[in-house]
């Protein structure tokens, strides 16, 4: 009987948990709503993207030269690694990197962030 008890309670307070966060939400409005900024990208002036070039050796991998370049964790997420390397290196895939070749690798500074 027990059992069932908590069991029901535990249930009550699940739906109250998925009712109260689809209807008012965990996020107070004021700071979602003033998070969103609205730019004029006209008015930003474009800048070409920092790169370092480093030749591969055995073992190496992009998020590693990353890494290594930043002192520490990636500082962007890997997706935007991907795109960048690519971009820097005429679409030349992350998995298919040379030993002895020389790779453009993107230098991230805090404004990349």
């Amino acid at each position: 009987m027990m059992k069932k008890i908590a069991a029901l309670i535990a249930t009550l307070i699940l739906i109250y948990s998925v009712y109260y966060d689809l209807t008012t939400g965990v996020i107070p409005r004021s700071s979602a709503e003033s998070s969103v900024q609205i730019v004029d990208i006209q008015t930003i002036p474009v800048q070409q993207d920092p790169f370092m070039e480093v030749e591969i050796k055995p073992g190496d991998t992009v998020i590693s030269i990353i890494e290594g370049l930043q002192q520490g964790p990636l500082p962007v997420p890997i997706a935007q690694i991907v795109s960048d390397f690519e971009e820097l290196n005429n679409g030349a895939k992350p998995e298919q990197i040379q030993i002895g070749k020389t790779y453009k690798f993107p230098a991230y500074n805090q404004q990349n962030r």
